[in-house]
């Protein structure tokens, strides 16, 4: 999200300006995050000769549809100081399935094709230690656990679904071609 983000606000970027950008990001990572792009046909490298302070890496148009929303996303989640929680994989995915209706671990489950049992544990222990979300346990036999975003979830749930919805357009229509 975060070298998305800059891309689309630089209008591209050459390998080491996208680093300085991104702070405490490694060589290593940065790499490895633009394979992953490339692969999800959000990110290209630059097919055009010229100048060699020309941008190394551009966003396809699938990545120019979601860079506003990243941008949006980003400064949700820097002002609200959840850099750390957003990197991470699952978190920011499983709140916006809370924040679209599923409450019950299986829809959960259901909602994330992909997702472990073990990881989406992880991401719902982050989301509450975070204070996004809640986690209601029923008086009924057995007990049904149920998962609701708290104020900060929800403040953070409008960006996180424009971002997503926007994925979902750009994907449906590049599916579609």
């Amino acid at each position: 999200m975060p070298t998305i983000a800059v891309l689309y606000r630089e209008k591209g970027c050459r390998f080491v300006t996208l680093l300085s950008h991104l702070g405490g990001a490694s060589r290593d990572t940065l790499s490895e995050t633009l394979a992953d792009l490339i692969a999800a046909g959000v990110v290209i490298r630059n097919p055009g000769y010229g100048h060699p302070l020309r941008p190394e890496y551009v966003l396809t148009p699938l990545g120019m549809a979601v860079g506003e929303a990243c941008i949006e996303m980003v400064k949700a989640v820097s002002e609200r100081e959840l850099v750390e929680i957003a990197l991470k994989k699952w978190p920011m995915l499983v709140a916006t399935a809370i924040g679209r209706g599923a409450q019950r671990h299986h829809e959960l489950m259901s909602a994330l094709p992909g997702i472990t049992p073990r990881s989406l544990s992880a991401a719902l222990k982050d989301l509450q230690a975070e204070g996004l979300i809640t986690r209601i346990v029923g008086a009924e036999y057995p007990p049904r656990t149920r998962y609701r975003l708290t104020e900060a979830g929800e403040s953070l749930f409008v960006p996180l679904n424009v971002l997503v919805t926007a994925a979902e357009r750009a994907d449906a229509a590049r599916a579609g071609e």
